[in-house]
C-alpha cells in the first residue's frame, strides 16, 4: 500500500489582464502565505503556487489535474483559491475575458465533478472569493444565465472526506482585513495554533466563528459556508513559519537595519531599487529614516506621522512605505497638494519605478492625462493624486479603498490651510471611518515644521516621529540696512551678530528706500562666498518676484543661462515670457504663476542641478511647498502676504521658506535672511521669527462652514439616524480638538446641526425616512462637489431662475462665474477704466442677457458684476485658441494692473475645476437634460489646454506646446497623422527646426 502524500495547490490572483476586471489587493498574499507556511513545515512536499500572470485558466486546470486527478486512496489534497468569483459560480483567472466568461473561467460545476471523481482520501477546497456582492466584493458581474434550478454548493460538493470552505454565503460579500482576505486571515491563524494535528471539522467551526466575529466587529456580515463529510478522521498538520514565510513577510521578523540601504532587502525590497536608492543616497539612511524603519516599524505596515524640516529626508520615508507596499502586491497612493508637485513626482516615479521595476505608476490631478479608470479598477501599483481627486474618487467609488495598502499624505500641514484644509481633514476622516468597516490601509502623514502636534497623531491613531534636526545646518537670521546680520550660530546655538555687508554697501536705489537696496549687495556677497551658489529671493507678489530677478540680472554680471533659453517655447508667448528671457540673459530667473508649464519646468530643472546656469531665483511663497528647489541661501524681502488682510507669515510658513536653504551634498551650511529696515525692526523680527516657535497644528474646521462639513461628511456614509449626524463632526480632527477643549461642545453643536438639517432637507439635498436621513441624488452630487454649501444654494437659486430650457454646457461655463469660489479668484480690474464697463455687454451678446442679469445679483462688491463678465470673456477667448498676447492686451486696461498669463490660467483652471461640480448638480436637478459626459470632457480639456475643438487631436503628442498646436492648426494640420506626414524640413518651417528635430524622436 502506498504511503500518504500531502498534495497542495495555492492560487491567488490580484492582477487581471482584462482592463474591465478590477484588480484585487490581498489575493496574492493569501495564496503566498498559505504556500510558504506549508513549504516551511512540510519540507518534503512540493506545494504548487500560482499567482497573478501564472494563474491562467490552463495552468489552474493543470493544478487541479496534478492534485485531484493524480491523488490515490491514501492522499490528502488541500486547494485554496483567492480571487474573483462570478454571480454564476465561476472562478476568474488572470486571463479571463469578461466578454467571453463561459470559455475563460473555471466552472464550479466542473470543479465539483472533479471533486467527486478524485480518488483522494480527503480533500479540502478553500474559496476566498464570493459569488454575490457589491463593487468592493470579490465578485464580477457575468451576465450568464443559470440553467434549471441553479447551482448548489451543498448538492455539488459532496462525498466522503470531501470538504469545501467558502468565504461567505451566496448573498454576502467576502471582505479583506490586515492585508488578507478575512477568511484566509482566520485560516492562517488557525493552522498555526495547535500543538498537534488539526481536526478539520473543529478548524472549520473555529474559522467560521472568527470570521463572523471579526466581520461583526466592523459592522459587517460575512458568514463562511462549509459543506462536506469529515468521516475518517480528517486532519491537517499544524503549520509553522520559517524561511519562506519570513522572506515573503519580513515585517513579521522585527528586523532592524543599519544605515546601509542594501539591508532593506530583509523587507523583501528588490535589489534593483535598493541599488538605485544607494546611488542616490551614498551616505545611506539618515537618523530620521532609521528611526522610521527600526523604532516606528514603517516597513512593517505601522501608520506614522513624521514632522521634520525641509530637506530632512521625510519624503523618502513615504517613498519607502509606498514601494514596500507596491512590491508586496498591495497598492500605494501618494497624495500631494498641488498639480505641479504631483506631476513632478509622477515623472520621478515613472523614471525610477516603472523603468527599473516594471511597477505601474499612474496619476490623477484632474487633467485630461489622468488615469482615473485605472485607479478605480485598481490597475496600478503606485498612484499619485492631488488631495481633491483622491477624496472625490474614493467617496464616489467606495470599493477603491479596499485595494489600497498604504496612503502617504505629503505636506500634511495643509490641514491648517483655510481653503484646502477641509479636503485634507475629510480624506483623513474617511480613512479613519473606514477602519470600522475593516478597511485599514497604512497611513503615513508627512508634515513640514509645525509646533505642537496638538493631538493630531492621537486622532490619527498612530505614532509621531518628530525631528528638528536638519541634514545641513542653517545660519538663520535678520539683516538690516546697516549691513549687520543677527543670526543663530548652528554650531553653538548662540545668538551672534556680524557686519556682513561693508559700510556704505546699502544705498537707496529708487525714490524710496526698499528691500532692493539690501538684496543687491547681499546677493553679491553670497554668490562670491561659494562657487556655484544658488540663491532664492522670496517676494510676496508676482511682480516683485519678477522685479528682483530683473534688477539682479543687470547688477550681478552673471553669465547667460543659454541652456535654459534653448528650452523655452517660442510661440504663443506672454509679456512675462519676454521678461523671463531678459532675466535669463543675466543668469537669473523667476518662479511664479505667470510662467507656462514649459517655462517653469525649464527654470526648476536648471536651478536644482549642481551645474545649472540659473543661480538666482525670484519666487513667490508657493515655491516653499514641496517643489524640489533647494538653495545655498534664502532671502525674504517681506514677512507678510499682500491682499485685503495683509496678514503676517506664520512662523511655520516662515520656517518652511527658509528651510529651502542648505543643499545636501553641495553646502556645508545654509543661510537665510529676513530684510529689516532698522535695528529695532531687526531685533523684533529676530525675536518673532528666528527665535519663535511654530504654531500648534490646528484644524481648518469653522462653525461658519458647518453646513459644508455636514454635507461632505454625509457623503461618506449610506444613511444614519438623524440624531447621530453631529457624531460625524465629532470624528473630524476639528471635532476632536473642540470636544477635548470644551465638554459642552457636542451638545451645543447638536443644536446647530439640527438647524442645518432643516436647511438641507428644505433644499432637497437630504431626505428622511422614519428616524434615518440620507442624501438625495441632488445631495450626493452636491456633497461630492468642490462647492461650499452657500455656493450650492446660490447655484440652485440661479438654476431655478433660468429654468432648464436654455441650459447648455457653454452657458453653464458662464453661470459658473457667479459662484463665490469664482468671485474669490483674483480677477484684475481697473476700477476707473471705461473698457472694464463694456464686458457685460459683450457677455450679453455671446451668452444672453439673462446671464448678465444674474451677474448683477448676490454681489459682495459692486465691481464683481464686471469681474464676472470679464472672467467669462477671458475663458471664452482662451478655449477658442486666441493667442496669449491678444488676450493680455485685450483685457489689460491699465499697465499697472495688467491681465497676465497667470491670471488667465488661474481663471480657466478655477472654472474647469468647479464646472466639474456644477454639471452633476444641474443633471440631478434637471434629469431631462442631456449633458453628455463626452462633451463635458471635451470642454474641460479645452479649459485646461486653451485650444479649440479642432485642435484637440494634437494633444496626444504631449510635447507640443499650445503655441505650436495653434500654428499647426492654422496651417491645416489637425491630427497626429497630418503631423507625421510632414517631413522634418516642412515641420521646421512651422515650429522651428530645433523643435522639429526634437519631435522626430516621437515619430511612430
Amino acid at each position: 500500500m502506498s504511503s500518504t502524500r500531502l498534495l497542495a495547490g495555492f492560487i491567488g490572483i490580484n492582477r487581471h489582464a482584462d482592463q474591465n476586471i478590477p484588480d484585487l489587493s490581498c489575493a496574492r498574499r493569501d495564496a503566498t502565505a498559505l504556500w510558504a507556511l506549508w513549504q516551511d513545515t512540510l519540507l518534503e512536499t512540493s506545494p504548487i503556487l500560482l499567482v497573478d500572470e501564472q494563474a491562467t485558466v490552463v495552468r489552474i486546470d493543470e493544478v487541479f489535474a496534478q492534485t485531484l486527478d493524480t491523488a490515490n486512496e491514501q492522499d490528502i489534497v488541500l486547494l485554496a483559491f483567492s480571487g474573483h468569483g462570478t454571480h454564476n459560480h465561476r472562478l476568474v483567472a488572470h486571463d479571463t475575458d469578461k466578454e467571453n466568461l463561459a470559455e475563460t473561467t473555471i466552472s464550479m460545476a466542473a470543479l465539483a465533478e472533479r471533486f467527486r471523481r478524485s480518488k483522494a482520501r480527503h480533500i479540502l477546497l478553500v474559496l476566498d472569493c464570493c459569488f454575490s456582492g457589491g463593487a468592493s466584493a470579490k465578485v464580477i458581474e457575468d451576465g450568464l444565465q443559470s440553467r434549471g434550478s441553479g447551482f448548489s454548493l451543498e448538492e455539488s460538493f459532496t462525498g466522503r472526506g470531501r470538504v469545501l470552505l467558502a468565504a461567505a454565503n451566496v448573498d454576502e460579500e467576502a471582505w479583506e482585513v490586515d492585508g488578507h482576505g478575512l477568511l484566509t486571515y482566520a485560516l492562517i491563524d488557525a493552522l498555526q495554533t495547535s500543538d498537534g494535528p488539526l481536526e478539520v471539522a473543529h478548524m472549520m467551526a473555529d474559522v467560521s466563528g472568527r470570521v463572523r466575529a471579526e466581520a461583526n466587529r466592523f459592522g459587517l456580515t460575512q458568514t463562511p459556508k462549509w459543506v462536506g463529510d469529515f468521516e475518517g478522521g480528517f486532519t491537517l498538520p499544524t503549520l509553522r513559519p520559517g524561511t519562506n514565510y519570513y522572506k515573503e513577510f519580513p515585517e513579521k521578523t522585527g528586523l532592524h537595519v543599519s544605515t546601509d540601504i542594501n539591508e532593506l532587502a530583509g523587507f523583501n525590497l528588490p535589489q534593483t531599487i535598493l541599488s538605485s536608492w544607494a546611488a542616490a543616497y551614498p551616505d545611506g539612511l539618515n537618523e530620521l529614516q532609521l528611526s522610521a524603519v527600526n523604532e516606528y516599524r514603517l516597513l512593517d505596515g505601522q501608520s506614522l506621522l513624521v514632522v521634520a524640516p525641509t530637506s530632512s529626508g521625510k519624503t523618502f520615508i513615504g517613498e519607502m512605505a509606498a514601494v514596500r507596499a507596491a512590491t508586496a502586491n498591495q497598492r500605494a497612493v501618494f497624495l500631494l497638494p498641488y498639480k505641479a508637485l504631483t506631476n513632478e513626482k509622477y515623472e520621478d516615479f515613472t523614471a525610477l519605478y516603472s523603468a527599473k521595476l516594471g511597477l505601474r505608476v499612474i496619476r490623477c490631478t484632474g487633467d485630461f492625462q489622468d488615469s482615473t479608470n485605472a485607479f478605480i479598477r485598481g490597475k496600478y501599483d503606485i498612484a499619485l493624486l492631488t488631495y481633491e481627486m483622491f477624496l472625490n474618487l474614493v467617496v464616489k467609488n467606495q470599493g477603491t479603498l479596499n485595494r489600497i495598502g498604504v496612503v502617504v499624505i505629503d505636506e500634511a500641514q495643509f490641514i491648517t490651510e483655510p481653503n484646502r484644509g477641509i479636503i485634507v481633514e475629510l480624506l483623513l476622516t474617511y480613512l479613519l471611518a473606514s477602519r470600522e468597516r475593516g478597511i485599514s490601509p497604512q497611513v503615513v502623514a508627512l508634515s513640514a515644521v509645525i509646533g505642537d502636534t496638538n493631538g493630531f497623531e492621537h486622532w490619527l491613531k498612530c505614532n509621531a516621529l518628530i525631528s528638528t534636526r536638519r541634514p545641513v545646518p542653517l545660519e538663520e537670521g535678520v539683516i538690516d540696512r546697516s549691513g549687520i546680520f543677527e543670526y543663530i550660530d548652528p554650531d553653538t546655538l548662540t545668538v551672534q551678530t556680524r557686519q556682513l555687508l561693508p559700510q556704505g554697501a546699502v544705498v537707496q536705489r529708487r525714490k524710496e528706500a526698499g528691500a532692493q537696496d539690501v538684496i543687491v549687495p547681499l546677493a553679491n556677497v553670497l554668490l562670491k562666498q561659494q562657487v556655484g551658489a544658488k540663491l532664492i529671493v522670496f517676494r510676496n507678489m508676482r511682480g516683485k518676484a519678477e522685479g528682483v530677478a530683473g534688477y539682479l540680472a543687470k547688477d550681478l554680471n552673471l553669465p547667460p543661462a543659454h541652456d535654459v533659453l534653448a528650452l523655452l517655447p517660442s510661440n504663443d508667448l506672454s509679456k512675462t515670457s519676454a521678461r523671463l528671457h531678459d532675466c535669463l540673459l543675466g543668469g537669473t530667473a523667476f518662479h511664479n504663476s505667470n510662467l507656462s508649464r514649459e517655462e517653469r519646468e525649464a527654470v526648476e530643472r536648471s536651478f536644482r542641478i549642481k551645474n545649472g546656469s540659473v543661480h538666482v531665483l525670484g519666487a513667490t511663497s508657493t515655491l516653499a511647498a514641496g517643489i524640489n528647489t533647494p538653495a545655498s541661501a534664502v532671502i525674504l524681502g517681506e514677512t507678510e502676504f499682500v491682499g485685503e488682510d495683509g496678514r503676517p507669515f506664520t512662523i511655520a510658513e516662515y520656517k518652511n521658506m527658509v528651510g529651502r536653504a542648505g543643499r545636501l551634498g553641495y553646502n556645508e551650511r545654509g543661510q537665510s535672511f529676513i530684510i529689516a529696515n532698522t535695528t529695532l525692526e531687526r531685533r523684533h523680527l529676530f525675536q518673532k521669527y528666528v527665535l519663535g516657535r511654530p504654531e500648534p497644528l490646528r484644524s481648518s474646521f469653522s462653525n461658519s462652514h458647518l453646513a459644508t462639513w455636514v454635507l461632505r461628511l454625509l457623503a461618506q456614509i449610506p444613511r444614519l439616524l438623524r440624531n447621530d449626524v453631529s457624531s460625524l463632526l465629532a470624528n473630524t480632527y476639528g471635532g476632536y480638538l473642540a470636544g477635548r477643549a470644551d465638554p459642552d461642545w457636542r451638545q451645543r453643536t447638536e443644536v446647530h446641526v439640527e438647524r442645518i438639517m432643516v436647511d438641507l432637507i428644505q433644499y432637497g439635498l437630504v431626505e428622511q425616512e422614519d428616524k434615518h436621513v440620507q442624501l438625495t441624488l441632488l445631495g450626493f452630487a452636491s456633497a461630492n462637489s468642490s462647492l461650499a454649501f452657500p455656493s450650492i444654494v446660490r447655484l440652485l437659486q440661479v438654476l431655478q431662475q433660468i429654468g432648464s430650457a436654455t441650459v447648455s454646457l457653454e452657458r453653464l461655463l458662464a453661470l459658473t462665474q457667479v459662484l463665490p469660489e469664482l468671485d474669490d479668484t483674483y480677477t484684475p480690474l481697473f476700477k476707473n477704466g471705461s473698457l472694464e464697463k463694456t464686458w457685460p455687454r459683450h457677455v450679453a451678446i455671446h451668452f444672453g442677457e439673462d446671464i448678465v442679469h444674474l451677474y448683477g445679483r448676490s454681489l459682495t462688491d459692486p465691481l464683481d458684476y464686471y469681474r464676472r463678465s470679464k472672467r467669462t470673456l477671458v475663458v471664452n477667448d482662451w478655449i477658442r485658441g486666441t493667442s496669449m498676447e491678444t488676450i493680455e492686451s485685450t483685457y489689460t486696461n491699465n499697465s499697472f494692473l495688467p491681465t497676465s498669463y497667470g491670471d488667465v490660467r488661474r481663471i480657466a483652471d478655477a472654472t474647469r475645476f468647479h464646472l466639474r461640480s456644477v454639471v452633476p448638480i444641474v443633471q440631478a436637478l434637471y434629469p431631462i437634460l442631456d449633458l453628455n459626459d463626452e462633451e463635458l470632457d471635451t470642454l474641460t480639456t479645452r479649459l485646461e489646454t486653451g485650444l479649440p475643438v479642432t485642435a484637440l487631436p494634437l494633444i496626444k503628442i504631449s510635447t507640443l506646446t499650445r503655441g505650436e498646436i495653434l500654428i499647426l492648426v492654422q496651417n491645416g494640420i489637425r491630427d497626429p497623422a497630418n503631423l507625421w506626414a510632414l517631413d522634418e524640413t516642412k515641420l521646421g518651417e512651422l515650429i522651428g527646426i530645433n523643435r522639429a528635430i526634437e519631435l522626430a524622436k516621437f515619430r511612430p
